[in-house]
C-alpha cells in the first residue's frame, strides 16, 4: 500500500459485528434503561400517568427489552445492507422501528382502556415515535462516538442521513461512502487495485480483473494488463518508440496492449476525436 493513500476495509460485516457488540455494551444498555425510566417517571403525552410507578417501570422496561432484542437480531443486518446500498442509517433505523412503535402504542392504549382505533391510540403512537426517534439519534451518536473510533472502521457521519445510491455499478459497495461515484479508472498495484472515481480515489484489496468485472462493461475498456479506463476519458492514441500509448482527458499517458489498439481507435473515431500515430 502506498504511503498516504486511504485504504477501505470491507466494512459491511465489520459494522454488523460491531453493532451487535455495541447493543450489548454498558453505554447502550445504560442509555436504554435510562430512557425507560425517564418515560416511566415523566409520562410524556400522558403515557400511563394514571397508573402506579411500579407498573409504569415494568411496562417501559419490558418495551426496552423488546427494542433491544429486535435491535440485536435485526438491526445489524439492516445496517450492513444500508452501508452497501448507500441508504441513510438514521432513517433506516427509525423505519425499522415503526412496527414496534405501533405495538408499544397499542399496549399503552389498552392499558389506558382506550380502543385501538381511537385518537388516544394515534396520540400514543405519535408520542412513542417521537421518543423512538430521539432515542435513535442519541443511540447512533453514542455508536459513532464510543464504538466506531475504537474499531477504526471507515464510515462518516454523512452516512447517518444522506443517501448516495449504488446504481448499476457493482463496485460501489466496496468503496467508502465519500468515494462512491462514476468509475473513471482502475489501476493494478500489486495485491490492490486503485479506483479513481469522480469523487476521489482509494485502494481496494482485489485484482484488476475482479474490479473490472464489477463495472458495467459498456462504460470502459481494459486497455492494458494494469489499466482499465472509462471510454469517455480517452483523449488520443499515439505511438511512442513504436509502443501504443493512450492520452486521457486529464493528461495522463498510459500504456496500451497492442491487441486493444483497434478497439481504442474505433471508440475515438466514433467520438470524432483524433487517433494519431506518430
Amino acid at each position: 500500500m502506498i504511503a498516504g493513500t486511504r485504504q477501505i476495509r470491507s466494512k459491511g460485516r465489520d459494522v454488523q459485528d460491531l453493532l451487535r457488540g455495541y447493543i450489548l455494551s454498558l453505554p447502550c444498555i445504560g442509555f436504554a434503561l435510562f430512557s425507560g425510566a425517564f418515560v416511566a417517571f415523566t409520562t410524556p403525552g400522558g403515557l400511563l400517568e394514571a397508573h402506579p410507578i411500579w407498573l409504569r417501570l415494568a411496562v417501559n422496561f419490558g418495551h426496552i427489552t423488546l427494542f433491544l432484542g429486535f435491535s440485536y437480531a435485526v438491526l445489524p443486518m439492516l445496517f450492513r445492507k444500508a452501508f452497501a446500498a448507500g441508504w441513510p442509517i438514521l432513517w433506516v433505523q427509525i423505519a425499522s422501528y415503526l412496527g414496534l412503535s405501533v405495538l408499544v402504542a397499542a399496549n399503552f392504549a389498552l392499558l389506558d382502556g382506550a380502543a385501538l382505533y381511537s385518537w388516544t391510540m394515534a396520540f400514543h403512537f405519535a408520542t412513542v415515535l417521537m421518543i423512538t426517534a430521539i432515542s435513535v439519534i442519541v443511540g447512533l451518536l453514542l455508536f459513532w462516538v464510543v464504538a466506531l473510533p475504537k474499531a477504526g472502521i471507515d464510515v462518516t457521519p454523512a452516512q447517518l442521513w444522506y443517501f448516495r445510491p449504488v446504481g448499476d455499478c457493482r463496485l460501489q459497495p466496496h468503496l467508502s461512502f465519500d468515494t462512491r461515484g462514476r468509475v473513471l479508472r482502475l489501476t493494478a498495484e500489486n495485491q490492490y487495485v486503485r479506483v479513481l472515481t469522480d469523487n476521489g480515489e482509494e485502494l481496494l484489496r482485489m485484482t484488476l480483473a475482479e474490479a473490472a468485472d464489477l463495472v458495467p462493461p459498456e462504460t470502459g475498456l481494459r486497455i492494458h494488463r494494469s489499466h482499465w479506463v472509462a471510454k469517455d476519458q480517452f483523449a488520443a492514441l499515439r505511438f511512442e518508440s513504436g509502443n501504443p500509448r493512450l492520452t486521457l482527458v486529464d493528461g495522463q499517458n498510459l500504456p496500451v496492449s497492442r491487441n486493444m489498439v483497434e478497439a481504442i481507435r474505433d471508440i475515438l473515431s466514433a467520438r470524432s476525436l483524433p487517433a494519431h500515430a506518430a
